[in-house]
């Protein structure tokens, strides 16, 4: 593997380990959330927190890749992706959403620090690795916001939220290729 210039600050280090292991918990978290859906007979949804999941683990393997591409020993701890005081399960198919939305934004918000603190050491390399994932991120959100405003209208009346289901199920396969043209 091709190295780069050494990372050395250690502020940063930490930040990027962390985030990383953000990442990690988030792909478990939604995993935790495809097989409730799962087995709560909403397959569409199911699948989608499946493939969130997936996209969370691929962006922790990214943060973890550019680490040891700077020369920083990788070290994933299993205690900071741990579901330690966090709520896993909910009573309403919507407050997934809602706390789906609530991790979105998380996670920009900690890339956001990690951009914001390679901008001010002046970590040019940081900084750009960072801004990529930062716009992604971006899009990740708006998504999570639309997913969620549409999961509080169809919870509103019982019985309705399975339409939500077949809607994403139905969108799932323009959903599948458009994940493959992002791997």
């Amino acid at each position: 593997m091709k190295k780069l210039a050494e990372l050395t600050n250690k502020e940063i280090i930490n930040l990027l380990s962390r985030q990383a292991h953000v990442e990690l918990q988030s792909s478990f978290l939604y995993l935790q959330y495809a097989y409730w859906f799962d087995n709560n007979n909403f397959e569409g949804i199911g699948k989608f927190f499946k493939a969130e999941s997936e996209e969370e683990r691929k962006h922790s393997v990214q943060i973890f890749d550019y680490l040891n591409v700077r020369g920083v020993q990788v070290t994933i701890d299993p205690q900071q992706t741990a579901f330690q005081n966090m709520k896993i399960h909910f009573e309403k198919p919507g407050d997934y959403f809602e706390a789906y939305l609530a991790r979105e934004h998380l996670n920009y918000s900690l890339l956001d620090q990690i951009g914001k603190q390679a901008q001010q050491h002046e970590e040019i390399l940081t900084h750009k690795f960072i801004g990529s994932m930062l716009e992604d991120q971006a899009s990740s959100v708006d998504e999570a916001e639309k997913l969620f405003a549409k999961a509080q209208a169809y919870s509103a009346f019982p019985g309705l939220f399975y339409h939500l289901d077949a809607q994403i199920k139905k969108g799932s396969q323009s959903f599948d290729t458009w994940k493959a043209k992002q791997s």
